[in-house]
């Protein structure tokens, strides 16, 4: 059997209505010889029965429990035949000809290793996801934070988001990309190996792309192909105590593995007392928050001072 050109990897669990979008956007999409492989983590709404049912070319890998999603992707990456590989989380979705342009710069930028799409938001806005890597106020002037929505043009936070590049035109260089969407060549695996596990979901983008600048490798946004993701994740949603702390822990072993001596360190132990407070001052914002009129507020909010909208991004294709 003739290997693919790309292999397509997406891990699920109990998400099969944005899993659906996602995957009829893929099959509508201007393709190379393709395989969708899809991890699932031990749904329970039928995921693997519909895909069976309605997406029939999908190859589906059903774990017996929820492994995480890192060890998930992993998998996946194991699966892989393609020569190109691109990960996508379940709540993406891809506009037609977005494979084929990420496709066509990598075989023209041999220098680059890892590529990203522009990607949305559900409201249009763009979604700072290709930026640079974090540092010690990043926790204040982050993607979702209140300082950066109350002055969005602070030097912090235009350092950290990139925002020097929103209305860009042209692929530019960042530190790092989403884990929602990434596209790259098989081979890069070997060169610098898989995710790290012991993240069991956030952050371990972050981390793998800190790692390839370590080895000296590119990390690219590529403008004129875009994504939409419908991130469950945003700011107006109420998050379980668990997402909230796996969040922080995830930026606690980050810090510690690339800006400490290791968990003994005491600038480790100060970022998990600092990160352990704020998780449990963020689960109790969150539980005062009511889920559908912070969603209907955040849709509904006046736009902010420089934000992008996808209507009128000057990368939008010619």
């Amino acid at each position: 059997m003739t290997d693919p050109t790309l292999s397509v990897i997406i891990v699920t669990w109990n998400d099969w209505p944005k899993l659906q979008v996602c995957l009829n956007s893929i099959f509508n999409s201007e393709l190379p010889p393709t395989e969708v492989v899809v991890i699932d983590n031990a749904s329970v709404d039928g995921t693997r029965e519909r895909i069976r049912e309605r997406f029939p070319a999908t190859r589906v890998c059903r774990n017996e429990s929820n492994i995480g999603h890192t060890r998930a992707v992993n998998l996946g990456f194991s699966l892989a035949r393609g020569e190109f590989i691109l990960v996508l989380d379940s709540d993406t979705e891809l506009t037609g000809d977005t494979v084929h342009r990420l496709l066509a710069f990598l075989r023209a930028r041999p220098d680059v290793a890892l590529l990203a799409p522009r990607t949305f938001n559900t409201d249009g806005t763009v979604q700072e996801s290709a930026r640079g890597f974090p540092g010690v106020m990043s926790g204040l002037f982050g993607r979702q934070s209140a300082l950066t929505r109350l002055f969005p043009n602070n030097p912090f936070s235009r350092r950290y988001l990139a925002r020097d590049f929103l209305r860009a035109s042209e692929p530019f260089q960042v530190g790092q990309v989403g884990g929602a969407c990434m596209f790259f060549r098989r081979k890069l695996l070997d060169e610098v190996g898989a995710w790290d596990e012991r993240y069991f979901g956030y952050w371990v983008d972050t981390d793998w792309c800190r790692g390839l600048a370590v080895r000296g490798k590119t990390v690219y946004c590529l403008p004129d192909a875009h994504i939409t993701h419908h991130e469950g994740n945003r700011r107006g949603n109420r998050k379980t105590a668990s997402r909230i702390w796996m969040f922080h822990y995830g930026a606690y072993q980050y810090y510690t593995k690339w800006h400490t001596a290791g968990y003994c360190d005491p600038r480790s132990l100060l970022a998990f007392a600092a990160l352990s407070t704020r998780s449990l001052l963020k689960t109790a914002m969150n539980n005062l928050t009511v889920p559908t009129a912070a969603r209907a507020q955040s849709e509904s909010k006046p736009r902010q001072q420089g934000e992008v909208r996808q209507a009128e991004y000057r990368g939008t294709r010619p």
